[in-house]
């Protein structure tokens, strides 16, 4: 009986250490890094958005608890609703970083924040910070309003 507990737990291991920052964390690209972000923002799915966040270390998971880092997700989320995403051209950004703006739309609401993304030590590419303040300003972060039944 522990052999099998052993076996079942091994594919589990492994499914956390690539959550935690293995082969298939981050992005080939810096644009690939915030499409998936963006995706997955959209589809409110917060495994494959903590998949493509983080810092040149690795995985923002690695570094914060889960509390934290689906604290921070949801409120991401929120801001990064949108109908519409197109990034631009890329400039250098501090520690080899890159900006890249990303002309977001919803409805009639229109906003081009920066992204920054960076490259970890394992040559992937993850969404480090963008421009929540802009998208907040443009009303992006706004709660939905219920329209009220007649």
């Amino acid at each position: 009986m522990k052999r099998v507990a052993v076996l079942l737990l091994l594919p589990l291991a492994a499914a956390c250490a690539t959550l935690r920052g293995g082969s298939t964390a981050g992005a080939d690209s810096p644009t690939t890094a915030i499409q998936r972000f963006l995706d997955s923002a959209k589809r409110r799915d917060l495994a494959a958005m903590e998949q493509v966040w983080g810092t040149d270390k690795g995985v923002a998971s690695a570094t914060m608890s889960r509390k934290e880092l689906e604290r921070r997700e949801l409120i991401m989320m929120q801001c990064l609703h949108h109908e519409k995403a197109t990034l631009g051209a890329s400039g250098p950004s501090e520690g080899g970083r890159l900006k890249l703006p990303v002309e977001m739309t919803v409805g009639t609401k229109r906003a081009t924040p920066a992204f920054t993304v960076v490259r970890d030590s394992g040559n992937r590419w993850f969404v480090e910070n963008f421009d929540i303040d802009q998208l907040r300003d443009q009303g992006f972060c706004a709660l939905p309003t219920t329209q009220p039944k007649p």
